[in-house]
């Protein structure tokens, strides 16, 4: 969720990507007031969820991630617009997990609450919550619940999902990234193609770029200018230098692949005559800058990392599955809740 809030605020300064709408203008001039259309979103448990309950959510996280953004309206306004939905599911979501966890007794002690609450607010925590409009009760009542929630996700969801992941998946997983992964080196080179019909007068030339091949520290761009500048107009030899191919092995076609094998880094090739489509006589230089030799890394060295990324998917097929059984348990109609909130309604505004 952090990522997601990241990359809807720096769009705030950076055009959007193609397929999405267009960011509105920002004005110069901040708005007098941001409008909140109060009213209850959702009942859970018992407990009901309003608009400000949502914005009151919204404004903890903006000003402990992004406390730049915090006193502008304008950026609020669009964090809002943009999050009020998503914070609300999982407000929901929060309230059902809440509700597991009081059924089991699960205790949160003075002393964690306390402390959550000097990291997240500060050592001047009433004069940090005033800033943003909420009371030591409303913020003390946020952390326990947050502490409730971890630990009942860690209860419910991450040690399933952990215990579930076995040495023989992760070998699985690891055969499965080398299928997919294959090892596919890397080729950074140019060609310099000497390309003429009269053969006497293409020998000469291509003599002349082995002699200048062989002097040492002579570039692949310089043998090109000499021979040009050289051969002048009248010549019915065409040189054509490219620019620095970046290509992979999958790519790279068998005849350049031929010719740069026997190459080390940062040699030139000598001219190598090559089949022509048009019929004409055709050699070529070619300069291998790079060969980048890509491998699959050893299992050692990916277990932790594909351990990883099991679990995390493990988890949230366990998330999916708890999260059902607790609407199931606790009567929440997922269907009921979206009908009730229609798809243009929109709590926010500038005026």
């Amino acid at each position: 969720m952090k990522k997601l809030y990241l990359t809807y605020l720096l769009a705030l300064a950076t055009p959007l990507l193609a397929d999405e709408p267009p960011a509105p203008p920002i004005p110069f001039e901040e708005p007098k007031h941001l409008l909140v259309d109060n009213r209850i979103l959702a009942k859970v448990n018992g407990k009901t969820i309003s608009v400000v309950d949502v914005m009151k959510k919204m404004d903890v996280f903006l000003n402990r991630v992004y406390p730049q953004y915090a006193q502008s309206k304008i950026a609020r306004f669009q964090f809002y617009t943009a999050q009020w939905r998503q914070t609300l599911t999982q407000m929901i979501d929060n309230e059902l997990i809440l509700a597991d966890a009081a059924q089991i007794e699960l205790k949160v002690s003075d002393g964690d609450v306390r402390e959550t609450l000097q990291e997240r607010f500060g050592p001047n925590v009433m004069a940090n919550l005033e800033k943003i409009g909420i009371t030591y009760e409303e913020a003390r009542e946020m952390i326990q619940s947050e502490i409730t929630v971890d630990r009942m996700n860690w209860y419910r969801i991450n040690s399933k999902a952990y215990l579930s992941v076995n040495p023989q998946d992760i070998k699985v997983a690891y055969r499965e990234f080398c299928e997919k992964n294959p090892p596919d080196d890397e080729w950074k080179y140019q060609v310099l193609s000497l390309r003429g019909k009269d053969p006497e007068e293409l020998n000469l030339v291509v003599r002349k770029a082995e002699t200048l091949r062989n002097d040492s520290g002579v570039s692949i761009e310089e043998i090109y200018e000499i021979i040009k500048s050289e051969e002048g107009e009248n010549s019915t030899v065409a040189l054509t230098l490219s620019p620095l191919y970046e290509v992979t092995a999958k790519k790279l076609s068998a005849n350049h692949k031929e010719s740069l094998e026997t190459l080390e880094p940062g040699k030139i090739s000598r001219p190598l005559s090559q089949a022509s489509r048009d019929g004409a006589i055709l050699f070529r230089l070619f300069y291998l800058k790079e060969h980048i030799k890509k491998e699959i890394p050893p299992f050692e060295k990916m277990a932790d990392t594909l351990q990883q990324e099991l679990i995390e998917k493990a988890a949230g097929r366990e998330a999916g599955r708890y999260l059902a059984k607790l609407r199931q348990k606790f009567s929440f109609d997922q269907e009921h809740f979206e009908s009730s909130i229609p798809a243009d309604f929109q709590p926010f505004a500038l005026k």
